[in-house]
């Protein structure tokens, strides 16, 4: 027994140490697969969580991209920089669609403004114009005007966030310019932006295209654990989404068996044999948990493949030495060229930069977590040169740089496109002649050559147009400019300004005879007649001609001095040409200088109103009086209109001056004793120009004149220019009650069939048939034809130019209703016409 014992106590010894060495290497082992657990469960979290702000990252990044592209189709555009840069022209903006409505109905635009450094010039929220600022909305202007004029001078666009009505948007914004502007580029400007809010619906798609659901914007103060997050600019805010966290699920789900298992090994120590196969069966259990892990990894794995092989762009990876260790797939599909052949390559072999170089760009990335674009330049498998864009950001761990990451995005097309807008920015659309861009870079090239500038406006074009319809002008204008092309060399050059404007510049023209043998040739060539379905039209021209050896200088002004030189040539006749002279030039400046005083005059109140009244046939009776401006000129004393009114018609001012006359005369006319009419003169071009319509009635509403004591004296050439246009707008002026009277009759080939026509109610026989009264039998017969039409027709006559009695007496005779002339009283000023009107004045005819 003691025996036995004694030879048991070791053994029992043996297997105790054998029993605690065993438990203590399946302890560590069990220690060490938990580490082992815990650390590919945190690998696994931080790949999803790199992977996912990878992909947010991208998606903000692509969101930014396309906000700025879409920007700049509407920033850099020459009309949008006509109606919006300077003067903002809300009808073509908003009313047209240009940039109005749709893009908050179509494309989600909260709010659409133009701002410059003193303040906001158009502004559109959720699709209706309105007249609040932008600072309303938002305390970001100078930020945003900041970013866009820094960006401008890289030519391109700004984006970034701000808060817009207490949330956070995004905004794009450019400075408004034309496609082709100087170098450098301007440093200040009216600068339009687009702002989107951050909205539920918004983000929702955000996070489809970054394949993250769940994306929603909260205050950066309140960021909850556990979910992946991006600041907002400095908006307080920042985007969140929720995190697949494959690790900590495998963790917390292998976790509670692997203590199971120690549990079952404490009780295999006690009862080994007992427990044994329950301790196996945890070691499976842990097994199957370990290959449920990796298939979480590979599922993980494949989204992200899965990703890559969906997106435009193609993703690319590469170690600290910069050799590509991986493509996705798009690669071959948008190159041509196998994901072997480049892989463990230098990425410098596969990018070329004309900027610099790709392999210093990406270490300038290797020290920091900033995400960087560069333009590059591959070739494809058939050679081909493409243009792209990569995007890359350093892998950091640990603080060191482990390798690079990124896309690339083939933007071939995009280049071309803004190739194909360049040339369009320099060539007339219609016609694919140089436009005046690029004949201002061509004479800025050529300024010191022997140049003859050329300026051809044709003649009789405005007719076809009006006849025919525009489509016969753009074919004639395009006719034109390819007989430009057949008379003109290839050193020459051909350009349209616009309209029926055209510049030929002739390098080496030679002297002048040779430059007149030219004109001619072109003149003849623009007489021969066009055909426009089975219509022939023919057009003519006239040329201003400057010679840049005789009178140098900057494009500007040889273009200047030859519109002079034109305007000379349609003077003398039109179908012919002149040189530019400095005697040309002083006539032109005297013009303008005084068109200027003209402009600045008007509103400084320096036109004044005189009165010529209109009487009875007695000559005695007073019927109304003429409204005849004159212009009290500080340097030139008191000018009558027939030294101004010329000057008007030919620019904008006659509006401007004929709006003021109606208005003017209707305040003095509501003051008169007498409740006369007053009579006005309407401009031809003033009435072809301006809705008159509206300014009549404009005019008769804020003065309270009756509408039945204003009388408009229109001439013939109304109805020359538009003949269904003047009678709608006649028999518009008659339903505001207004009079209509045929000025100057007898003078034009179709007065009898427009007094059939349109709605006169009175008629002026020209003065040239009442001053031959006594002395032209003929001339009578013409007046007393005139108003025996006038009785017939049931309108007032009136004869102007009365200067002798023996004219008031045959007047008389004949049974004209009214008369006007020097005989009875010259033109009046105000003051004295009202004492005229009140009782116990002396007769009008004193006043002579």
């Amino acid at each position: 027994m003691e025996a036995t014992l004694g030879n048991n106590s070791p053994r029992r010894q043996v297997v105790r140490q054998l029993s605690l060495v065993f438990s203590g290497l399946l302890l560590l082992a069990l220690a060490l697969g938990l580490v082992s657990l815990y650390r590919i469960a945190q690998a696994l979290d931080e790949r999803e969580r790199v992977q996912s702000h990878f992909h947010a990252e991208a998606a903000l990044a692509q969101m930014h991209k396309n906000e700025r592209s879409y920007l700049v189709a509407y920033a850099v555009w020459q009309a949008a920089y006509d109606h919006l840069a300077r003067r903002v022209d809300r009808h073509w903006a908003y009313d047209e669609d240009n940039v109005g409505a749709t893009l908050y109905s179509d494309d989600g635009y909260q709010g659409v403004f133009v701002l410059d450094d003193d303040g906001t010039h158009y502004a559109m929220l959720e699709g209706r114009l309105s007249e609040e600022g932008f600072d309303r909305h938002s305390g970001s202007s100078a930020q945003v005007l900041q970013q866009a004029r820094q960006a401008v001078q890289q030519q391109q666009a700004a984006s970034g966030y701000l808060l817009y009505n207490g949330q956070p948007a995004l905004f794009a914004a450019a400075v408004i310019r034309p496609p082709s502007v100087p170098q450098p580029l301007p440093a200040a400007g009216a600068v339009l932006v687009f702002v989107r809010v951050m909205n539920p619906t918004m983000l929702n798609q955000l996070g489809q295209a970054a394949g993250l659901p769940g994306f929603a914007v909260i205050p950066a103060s309140q960021l909850p654990t556990g979910k992946g997050h991006l600041p907002l600019g400095e908006t307080g805010y920042a985007l969140t989404w929720p995190i697949e966290q494959p690790g900590t699920e495998l963790f917390h789900t292998v976790f509670m068996p692997l203590a199971f298992a120690w549990l079952i090994i404490a009780m295999v120590m006690a009862l080994c044999a007992r427990y044994a196969l329950r301790a196996s069966a945890g070691i499976d259990r842990s097994h199957r948990e370990l290959a449920a892990s990796k298939f979480a990894l590979e599922a993980s794995e494949a989204r992200f493949k899965a990703v890559a092989e969906a997106a435009s762009d193609w993703i690319w990876e590469a170690d600290a030495q910069q050799h590509l260790t991986y493509l996705s797939p798009r690669f071959t599909e948008l190159t041509g060229h196998t994901l072997e052949r480049w892989l463990q390559r230098p990425i410098s072999d596969l990018f070329d930069c004309e900027t610099g170089q790709v392999e210093t760009w990406l270490h300038g990335l290797a020290g920091s977590e900033a995400t960087g674009s560069l333009r590059c330049q591959y070739h494809d498998r058939l050679e081909q040169r493409r243009e792209c864009r990569i995007a890359a950001r350093a892998i950091i761990a640990q603080k060191t740089c482990q390798g690079y990451r990124g896309t690339c995005t083939d933007i071939t097309d995009e280049v071309a496109a803004h190739a194909h807008i360049q040339h369009l920015s320099l060539h007339d659309a219609l016609t694919g002649l140089p436009n005046r861009n690029k004949l201002f870079r061509y004479l800025e090239e050529a300024r010191h050559g022997d140049l003859a500038l050329l300026m051809l406006d044709l003649d009789n074009f405005k007719p076809i147009n009006d006849s025919l319809g525009h489509p016969a002008g753009d074919a004639v204008l395009v006719e034109v400019a390819h007989r430009l092309g057949q008379v003109t060399r290839d050193t020459d050059l051909v350009a349209r300004l616009g309209g029926d404007e055209f510049v030929i510049v002739l390098s080496r023209p030679g002297k002048h005879d040779e430059v007149d043998r030219f004109c001619a040739r072109l003149i003849e060539t623009l007489k021969r007649p066009i055909t426009f379905e089975q219509h022939k039209v023919q057009v003519g021209g006239s040329l201003g001609v400057v010679l840049s050896a005789e009178y140098p200088g900057p494009p500007g002004d040889l273009i200047r001095y030859a519109d002079v030189a034109l305007y000379s040539a349609k003077q003398a006749g039109k179908h012919t040409w002149r040189y530019f002279s400095a005697q040309l030039n002083t006539a032109l400046l005297e013009k303008r200088e005084l068109e200027r005083e003209l402009r600045e005059g008007i509103p400084r109140g320096e036109l004044r109103l005189h009165f010529q009244p209109r009487f009875k046939v007695d000559g005695v009776t007073l019927a109304s009086a003429e409204a005849l401006v004159r212009w009290q000129h500080p340097r030139l004393g008191l000018l009558r209109p027939d030294r101004f009114i010329a000057l008007a018609e030919e620019s904008d001012l006659i509006v401007q001056l004929g709006n003021w006359v109606i208005h003017e005369a209707c305040t003095l006319a509501r003051g008169w004793p007498l409740e006369v009419m007053v009579s006005v003169n309407m401009s031809p071009a003033q009435f072809s120009r301006s809705d008159v319509v509206r300014d009549v009635a404009e005019a008769l509403r804020h003065t309270g004149l009756p509408a039945h004591r204003l009388e408009l004296e229109i001439t013939e050439n109304v109805m020359l220019n538009d003949v269904e246009g003047a009678l709608q707008t006649m028999n518009a002026l008659k339903e505001l009650g207004v009079r209509l009277n045929m000025d100057d009759f007898g003078t034009g080939y179709s007065s009898l069939g427009y007094l059939r026509t349109y709605p006169f109610d009175s008629i002026k026989i020209d003065k040239r048939f009442v001053q031959s009264l006594g002395t032209s039998n003929s001339d009578r017969s013409v007046v007393q034809a005139i108003i025996n039409l006038g009785n017939a027709m049931g309108m007032t006559v009136t004869a102007e130019g009365v200067e002798t009695a023996e004219q008031l007496a045959l007047l008389s005779d004949d049974q004209c209703h009214e008369v006007q002339g020097y005989l009875l009283s010259r033109p009046v000023e105000n003051r004295v016409l009202v004492r005229l009107m009140e009782p116990g004045e002396p007769e009008p005819g004193g006043m002579s």
